[in-house]
C-alpha cells in the first residue's frame, strides 16, 4: 500500500508529461470539426448555381433614319438566360438618343415567351451627328441586369 501511495503522490508532482487529457480533447475536436464540415458540405449541396442574363440580342440590326431629324424606327431584342434559354418575363428599356415609344413615353417592354421584345414606331432623335448609339437594358429579379448591348443609328 505505501509503494501506491509513493507513486500516486509521484504522479500529482510530475509534470513533465502530464498528457493525460490531450488525446481525448484532440478526439473530441476532431469529431466536432468533422461534423461541423460534414453539415456545411450538406447545406451547400442545396445551393443552386446562380442566375444570370446570359445574351441580349438585337436581331433587327442597326437603325437607319431618313435624316437626321426624328423618325421612326423599329428594334427587336432577344434575351436569354446563361444556358442559352429564353427569358419570358424580362424588361427591356431603350436609352439614349431621345428614344421613345409612338405615344412620347419611355421605351420599355417586357420579353415574351420566347425572350423577344419588339419595339416597332419608335421615336428617335439624331442631332449634330451622322451616328450615334441606344442602350438597351435589360432586368429581371433573379437573373440581375445587362446593360452592354447597344444599338447603332446611321443617318
Amino acid at each position: 500500500m505505501r509503494n501506491i501511495e509513493k507513486l500516486m503522490k509521484r504522479f500529482k508532482t510530475d509534470r513533465k508529461g502530464s498528457i493525460e487529457g490531450l488525446p481525448l480533447q484532440l478526439m473530441i475536436m476532431i469529431i466536432i470539426a468533422t461534423m461541423g464540415t460534414a453539415i456545411l458540405v450538406g447545406w451547400m449541396g442545396d445551393i443552386e448555381s446562380p442566375k444570370h442574363i446570359g445574351a441580349v440580342e438585337v436581331v433587327s440590326g442597326d437603325v437607319i433614319l431618313d435624316g437626321n431629324s426624328t423618325s421612326d424606327g423599329i428594334i427587336e431584342v432577344f434575351v436569354s438566360d446563361q444556358d442559352g434559354n429564353p427569358i419570358s418575363g424580362a424588361t427591356v428599356v431603350l436609352s439614349g438618343l431621345g428614344v421613345t415609344d409612338k405615344n412620347g413615353k419611355t421605351a420599355y417592354m417586357t420579353t415574351d415567351g420566347s425572350g423577344c421584345a419588339k419595339f416597332d414606331g419608335l421615336r428617335i432623335t439624331l442631332r449634330g451627328s451622322d451616328i450615334g448609339f441606344i442602350t438597351v437594358n435589360v432586368s429581371m429579379s433573379e437573373y440581375g441586369e445587362n446593360n452592354n448591348t447597344r444599338v447603332a443609328v446611321i443617318s
